[in-house]
């Protein structure tokens, strides 16, 4: 028996982490690696900081790492790896990387500096913000804070329910204004009014980013700029796809670049190493920056985390030394095929930069360097995914409590069903591992000797196994038959399945499409009177009418449970 687990997910997906959490409840590939650029130099970058890097990009971790440090006076800047490949140049001081999340840094900068402009105040809802009279559905959403927005408070859910991408691989790219505006008007809460505890939400900064943009009469880009990035000499922080801009790799294969529409706010800034080090440069010793005020307001703690207090866009963690507390303020981030890391400490003048293209984290180098400790352990390397044959994977496996998964294989994926949840695309990361497309759980299935004979299903810090009960997965078959083109309009449109999750049924000329939050589309087509399913036998719908043949709601059967959605709007393409 054979069992192979490398990975950390984190849990983004509240719908699947939901299903997850409640079923626990109930029961090398091998490269050359490139020396550092930099000339060697222990007190800025020991040895051991040196080679964790070098081994992570002989492995294949990483592929281009690009580090920038300072520490009182000292200044220095170290390359390490390959742009794409062993034959491919190193990065310089030219290379831009994407930077994800640590963007919201920069949005938060422009809110305090805002703030100071007498422009707004922290408190203001964001009703205030918004073309007037603005049609909430739920009241409580309009209320919601500026500050809140900043701080990860605001009870949005972790990313927009009415996100229906054309492209998995750029999944926000095409998310406009009028989406966002859209989820703020339909969107409902099950929350409690009262509560304001973190929860992550790429819709946080994307928003406070859109109302940034509204507050100063033009594009969040624009604003940026003029406000932010000129006033600091900071030149090449862009949202565009320069030439300088690296290729992103993900487990060993290349990435897509990632856009993110309407909610740049939040995700979507490039950037280089020596403007990264520079704005550290200007955290610590804030008096030489026209922007003194606004840096030191960005940082200061408002709100508390689920490890470190929360700036705007910051992190903030106390550190002891001796009989004083100091804070360490850091921000990190992942997208596909890239990861980032800045961080300082005012204490001891030191600051850090790592960027790197591939999807590896580096948060924890610049932690323990900033924190005067060993580096981590070397990230791992990962074995040939694409040696993976999907068909080898489906069929029905047993939970040990009981349940049913369903495992199903297209051309280019998996997905994974759980009763009571939509299908879950999964992507090859290693040898017999997959992971979700939102990272939100992970699946490594068992062999025993040649054959596979079970899963564990990885998510919210817990494991749970199956054994594989058929390598084929259960389908009814439904013969096609007609439908009116009354009744077929009559189901165009966007249905609520839950708090982050719409239905969208729209209509194509290869006939109705159904899609869900952050997946493909799928066709459906009748097989009886107001009943509708899919090719796979995935979802089987049935469309509950009024007596003038409106849409009153659509019982899903999802794996052998039984949902229900609710007509939000209809949808015109």
């Amino acid at each position: 028996m054979r069992y192979s687990w490398r990975m950390g997910f984190l849990c983004a997906h509240r719908s699947w982490a939901g299903v997850l959490c409640a079923l626990l409840l109930s029961l090398p590939a091998l490269s050359v690696a490139r020396k550092s650029t930099s000339p060697p130099d222990s007190t800025l970058l020991p040895a051991s900081f040196r080679e964790t890097i070098e081994r992570g990009v002989a492995n294949g971790a990483y592929q281009s790492v690009a580090v920038g440090l300072i520490d009182g006076k000292q200044r220095g800047t170290f390359y390490f790896g390959h742009r794409d490949g062993a034959d491919s140049k190193p990065a310089d001081d030219k290379s831009l990387f994407e930077i994800g999340a640590v963007g919201e840094v920069f949005t938060g900068l422009l809110l305090a500096q805002a703030a100071l402009e007498g422009k707004l105040r922290l408190s203001d809802p964001i009703e205030k913000f918004l073309p007037a009279p603005f049609p909430f559905t739920d009241a409580r959403l309009g209320k919601i804070t500026l500050l809140q927005l900043a701080t990860q408070h605001s009870a949005l859910p972790a990313r927009p329910a009415n996100l229906f991408p054309a492209d998995l691989d750029d999944p926000y790219a095409g998310y406009a204004a009028e989406d966002l505006l859209a989820l703020l008007a339909f969107h409902r809460s099950s929350a409690k009014a009262d509560d304001a505890a973190y929860g992550y939400s790429i819709l946080n900064a994307g928003l406070l980013g859109h109302l940034l943009g509204r507050i100063y009469q033009m594009p969040l880009g624009e604003a940026l700029a003029a406000k932010i990035f000129s006033p600091l000499g900071l030149k090449r922080l862009t949202f565009a796809d320069d030439t300088d801009l690296l290729p992103g790799h993900a487990r060993g294969a290349s990435a897509p670049h990632r856009h993110y529409g309407a909610l740049i706010g939040a995700a979507g800034l490039r950037a280089g190493l020596p403007d990264l080090l520079g704005f550290l440069q200007l955290n610590l010793t804030p008096n030489d920056s026209p922007l003194r005020a606004a840096l030191l307001l960005a940082r200061r703690p408002d709100a508390s985390g689920p490890a470190d207090q929360l700036g705007f866009g910051w992190n903030v963690r106390e550190k002891i030394d001796g009989t004083a507390t100091w804070p360490l303020v850091w921000r990190a981030s992942q997208t596909a095929g890239f990861a980032s890391f800045i961080g300082f400490r005012t204490d001891k003048q030191k600051a850090i930069v790592v960027l790197g293209n591939a999807t590896e984290d580096v948060a924890a180098l610049g932690i323990a360097w900033l924190g005067d400790t060993s580096p981590p352990e070397t990230a791992h390397g990962f074995a040939d995914a694409g040696s993976n044959r999907l068909e080898e994977y489906p069929g029905l496996y047993r939970v040990a409590s009981g349940v049913d998964a369903i495992v199903r294989a297209d051309e280019q994926a998996l997905s994974l069903q759980m009763p009571g949840a939509l299908p879950a695309r999964l992507q090859a990361a290693d040898k017999d591992v997959f992971v979700a497309d939102d990272a939100g759980f992970g699946v490594t299935f068992i062999r025993d000797i040649d054959e596979i004979v079970g899963l564990v299903l990885h998510g919210g810090g817990q494991n749970v196994s199956a054994k594989r009960l058929s390598a084929r997965a259960p389908r009814l078959a439904r013969v096609p038959i007609g439908i009116d083109a009354a009744a077929r309009s009559a189901m165009l449109g966007d249905y609520r399945l839950d708090d982050a999750t719409w239905l969208r049924i729209a209509e194509s000329a290869q006939g109705l499409n159904l899609q869900w939050t952050m997946a493909e589309r799928r066709r459906i087509f009748p097989y009886a009177p107001s009943r509708f399913t899919d090719a796979d036998g995935a979802v089987e719908l049935q469309i509950k009418r009024t007596a003038d043949g409106r849409v009153a709601g659509i019982d899903l059967d999802l794996a052998g449970t039984r949902r229900e959605a609710v007509p939000l709007r209809k949808y015109v393409h």
